[in-house]
């Protein structure tokens, strides 16, 4: 089969197609012929060797969708989606025309969504669903304020928590996002470039502050600690890059905030399915909309890792 193979970490330009043997599925495993997977930022990051815990050589790749072509007679032929956070990291990745997964790893593909748009949404809503759900258990009627909303992660975090009855305010960096986000389904939406987050915060709950303050970019968490109430929850996903933050310890004692690391890479592509699953009647019934990504054949690979570094949803096509 046709794989991108990664050898060495370095600069995507390095990458190439190889040839190289088509997994056989043993016991428990069954073998999907990939559609369409996406390249998510972690994904350029891991080529980069910006990642921990990758072991080379690699096919990378995390998010993808496809067709079972072997393994145990019930799931040939099926239409599955998935991800996870060993795949092109310990385990061998997407970016390949086939994949080799355990049979707890497989989850019926939404009908209702094209291959490309669930070949590219396994990370941004697993980790939205692990921040918003897991994390921050929001429930109907909380406030929530995500920052970074126009972004992948931020725009699956403003629909699902819509849909489990939260009203939500999302902010962004640029007056040309305010549109998508509305889409998505935020009852306000403000530009911080204009716009203290803060003072909004406070206007949109009335001055009690937000029962849930998500910032996806990993830049903000001082200002979350202040738009935040009593007891407010904060999922964290993503740092700056020196991985430093300074905040007002002591309004977060006194809020008795709740802080959560949340890291998708400690979850396995068995533990995604799951997650995946109960999803899945959220794209259905359209509630759930990912992104477009613009598609692009495996040859083009360097292309589309250099697109995606410079923040293009991009989503690879094996098949083409």
């Amino acid at each position: 089969m046709r794989a991108v193979v990664l050898r060495q970490f370095g600069d995507p330009k390095q990458l190439k197609i190889e040839d190289v043997p088509t997994p056989v599925p043993g016991a428990g495993e069954a073998l999907v012929a990939v559609r369409a997977a996406g390249i998510n930022p972690s994904d350029v990051k891991n080529v980069k060797g910006a990642m921990h815990g990758t072991t080379l050589p690699r096919i990378p790749g995390r998010d993808f969708a496809g067709v079972v072509v072997r393994g145990p007679e019930n799931l040939v032929d099926q239409e599955v989606w998935g991800t996870g956070g060993d795949l092109g990291f310990t385990r061998d990745g997407s970016h390949a025309e086939f994949i080799l997964l355990p049979i707890a790893a497989i989850t019926p593909k939404p009908r209702a969504i094209s291959m490309e748009a669930a070949g590219s949404a396994g990370v941004t809503f697993v980790t939205a669903w692990s921040a918003m759900v897991v994390a921050a258990d929001i429930s109907r009627g909380d406030a929530v304020v995500i920052i970074g909303a126009a972004g992948g992660v931020g725009a699956a975090a403003v629909q699902i928590a819509k849909a489990r009855g939260a009203r939500v305010m999302g902010c962004v960096r640029s007056a040309d996002d305010i549109a998508s986000v509305r889409d998505d389904g935020a009852d306000e939406v403000i530009d911080t470039t204009s716009t203290d987050p803060i003072e909004a915060a406070k206007s949109f709950t009335g001055g009690r502050g937000a029962e849930v303050v998500f910032d996806s970019s990993g830049f903000m968490f001082a200002e979350a600690i202040e738009a935040a109430g009593i007891g407010g929850r904060i999922p964290v996903i993503a740092a700056p890059t020196d991985g430093k933050a300074s905040f007002n310890l002591r309004n977060l004692y006194r809020k008795e905030l709740r802080i959560c690391g949340v890291d998708t890479r400690l979850l396995d592509a068995v533990e995604c399915a799951k997650l995946l699953a109960q999803m899945a009647p959220g794209f259905e019934s359209g509630e759930y909309k990912v992104k477009p990504a613009s598609a692009r054949p495996l040859k083009e690979v360097v292309e589309a890792y250099e697109a995606a570094g410079q923040g293009e949803r991009v989503v690879l096509r094996p098949d083409r």
